[in-house]
């Protein structure tokens, strides 16, 4: 039977790659990530929940705790010391199912009824495309979108839309996304973007095809159509927008940011970021009622596509989506991620609402811990465990 510590507060554990815990060892900020890791920490000290991070590396099978890093206040230094199993989950590493390790562990805290904040940590893009298809009222912002079986596939693409995106169906950040286009009369353009910008052309499909193959290698990936968006002049233009569930459980729309990318870019990734309002109004020079009319759609878009993906792969404290508007303002899903970096939130809205993307995570932790334990022990609190009720 699952058994849950029962504290007035949750104890919530951050679940990172072990390159984190080793830079936060040796007080080391210097590592992208670390911005989210300090508000966080931050975050935990304004909602009074215990919160530690750690890697797989620190958790001790033999005693079922582990050796989790905390930020002390006092000290303004980061110490490790260890911590039960937490009440909560907050996976920000991904699942990695096929590390042994983390099957154990993962075992461990099924076991003891540790509660995820996040059903899963990861969308596999393809799997996405064939759930939402099972949903009338979803499919009508869904490109065309199929897995890679042969290099036909990629042929009937090319002849029926004249471009397409190859997306790997797993990594983020604008990883694994390879774009072709047909030029008549002289072949084929592709890009992609890795660390810079990389374009060429070549004159015929098996010279595209051996492209293709050395870019993804043995990587699984899907052929989707590539709809005309909204672009400024070079410069292709999508949305992400951060949802996240708050301290009564209830879904919000944070923030929705438009980007735009490098000029010729296939991704929007080091891209600016403005907020959709600013954007639609002062950039593309909307009118104020076309302004609120769009919003008011793309809302009840979001709103759609996150129940759906609840529905299909259970409950998510937070998922960023990213979506598209072509010429005729019609709204594209483009793909949910399970772990927003939350990047162009920082760029477009102010820090006040950038840190609530922290809060809204812990607070959440708290609402689920309080349906899942409805009678808590206090005398436990402060017996179990003495110096969780303690500042450091």
């Amino acid at each position: 039977m699952p058994v849950i510590l029962a504290y007035e507060q949750p104890i919530v554990a951050v679940l990172v790659d072990h390159t984190v815990i080793r830079k936060m060892k040796k007080q080391n900020s210097n590592f992208r990530s670390y911005i989210r890791v300090k508000e966080l920490a931050k975050a935990s000290n304004e909602t009074q929940v215990t919160l530690y991070f750690f890697s797989i590396n620190e958790f001790n099978f033999s005693k079922n705790n582990i050796k989790g890093m905390y930020y002390c206040f006092k000290r303004n230094i980061w110490k490790q010391r260890e911590f039960p199993l937490p009440n909560i989950l907050y996976n920000r590493r991904g699942d990695k199912k096929k590390d042994p390790t983390f099957k154990r562990i993962a075992a461990v805290f099924e076991d003891h009824g540790v509660i995820n904040i996040n059903s899963q940590s990861y969308f596999n893009k393809w799997d996405v495309y064939e759930t939402l298809q099972q949903y009338p009222e979803v499919m009508n912002y869904l490109p065309r979108t199929e897995f890679f079986v042969t290099e036909e596939d990629i042929s009937f693409f090319l002849e029926n839309y004249n471009q397409a995106y190859l997306k790997g169906v797993r990594g983020g950040r604008g990883k694994w996304i390879f774009y072709i286009k047909k030029i008549p009369d002289e072949g084929y353009y592709y890009s992609y973007f890795t660390s810079e910008l990389v374009e060429g052309t070549v004159k015929n499909l098996d010279s595209l095809y051996k492209e293709i193959h050395s870019f993804f290698k043995n990587q699984n990936f899907v052929i989707q159509e590539a709809i005309d968006l909204i672009q400024i002049d070079d410069s292709k233009v999508d949305f992400r927008a951060e949802l996240q569930r708050n301290g009564n459980g209830e879904l919000t729309i944070l923030g929705i940011s438009g980007r735009v990318g490098i000029s010729n870019s296939p991704i929007t990734i080091h891209s600016s970021a403005y907020p959709v309002v600013h954007f639609l109004r002062e950039i593309l020079h909307y009118p104020e009622e076309k302004i609120a009319e769009l919003v008011e759609n793309i809302c009840d878009f979001l709103a759609l596509i996150y129940h759906s993906l609840e529905e299909s792969y259970g409950s998510f404290g937070e998922i960023g989506i990213d979506f598209g508007i072509d010429s005729s303002d019609h709204i594209w899903f483009i793909e949910p991620n399970a772990r927003s970096a939350k990047v162009s939130l920082m760029k477009a809205f102010d820090e006040t609402t950038y840190h609530q993307s922290f809060l809204n995570p812990l607070e959440y932790a708290k609402y689920l811990y309080q349906q899942a334990v409805p009678i808590r022990d206090y005398a436990l609190m402060n017996n179990s465990i003495p110096w969780l009720a303690k500042k450091h």
